[in-house]
């Protein structure tokens, strides 16, 4: 079998790609996602501007000459067995599994009220956050802001478990000016979900705007950052954390280097990667991997080098 990208009559083999790719090859399964951007991400693009598609060709055993292919458009997501060689396909249409999910949004946003900031912003965030969320989880967010996606987290969580099961959610705000915003909408819509001023690191923090450094000394024009550790964190609250949302500013890099054992109880990650150097992360990537992470999701957006793959849900079977 023989997994090529492209339209018919300019195509590329990818199918070493599928085969040792972490993102793409998992438990003996090849699974590729629908979306020409999503694939384009994983293969490049063979083909710039035109839409493609996923070639399949099985050969005769007897004769490599005598070959049949089969066309997967961007609709079909696909898993393939490399045991047995079977395939299977899924027909998404993106547009009305994004139309539900952005229903669903929409019917928490009519229940929920914001004084600081708009659900205009951060919306991709809102939409993986209303996409994957039950409402069982356990959730720590690193990165609460003035709490747009953290309000429809704890909508989510009252939904899906009943009367304070907000308290399952702790967000992290290490500004002061901006977690006391974060209080305010929080406080405006009766939740109880805690809210920790601090930065998860094991080193000491300064901070000039949205940049963040560990620094023994005090910089011109920079500020200390109260900080908290892995361990602190989990005897202050008592949670098991099974699921991270991350908008933390490429600081989970330092986190998982310092404290990997914060992905012991880890299920579910919803991330931006807002990374400036692209090493930072290969590296959390590779860490995800060696812990049996997978990449469930990939939406562009954002900036900097991981514009393609901005936005990433990994799971953990």
């Amino acid at each position: 079998m023989k997994i090529k990208y492209g339209i018919p009559g300019n195509s590329i083999d990818v199918t070493n790609i599928c085969l040792t790719s972490p993102k793409l090859f998992h438990n003996n399964i090849i699974t590729i996602p629908s979306s020409d951007e999503n694939r384009a991400h994983h293969f490049t693009d063979p083909v710039p501007y035109v839409v493609k598609q996923i070639i399949i060709q099985t050969t005769d055993d007897d004769d490599d000459n005598n070959y049949s292919e089969i066309y997967f458009d961007q609709h079909h997501s696909i898993k393939i067995n490399i045991k047995n060689n079977t395939v299977d396909v899924n027909v998404i249409d993106e547009y009305e599994e994004n139309k539900k999910i952005e229903m669903k949004l929409s019917l928490i946003h009519s229940k929920l009220k914001i004084k600081h900031g708009s659900f205009d912003d951060e919306f991709p965030e809102q939409r993986m956050a209303t996409k994957y969320l039950t409402g069982n989880e356990k959730i720590l967010e690193i990165g609460g802001n003035i709490g747009r996606n953290s309000l429809i987290i704890a909508q989510i969580l009252l939904d899906g478990g009943g009367a304070n099961n907000d308290f399952n959610l702790v967000t992290m705000e290490c500004s002061t000016d901006i977690s006391k915003q974060l209080i305010e909408n929080r406080n405006l819509n009766g939740f109880h979900f805690h809210i920790e001023k601090s930065a998860l690191s094991m080193k000491k923090l300064i901070q000039q705007g949205w940049n963040t450094l560990p620094s023994d000394t005090l910089l011109p024009d920079h500020t200390w950052v109260n900080t908290v550790t892995w361990n602190e964190l989990k005897e202050k609250y008592n949670i098991d954390f099974d699921t991270l949302v991350l908008d933390c500013e490429g600081a989970f890099y330092y986190m998982l280097l310092d404290m990997p054992e914060m992905l012991e109880n880890i299920k579910l990650i919803i991330m931006e990667n807002d990374y400036w150097d692209l090493n930072h992360k290969n590296v959390v990537d590779a860490i995800l991997i060696k812990n049996n992470f997978y990449v469930d999701y990939v939406e562009s957006g954002g900036w900097g080098p991981c514009y393609h793959n901005f936005f990433e849900v990994w799971k953990k079977d």
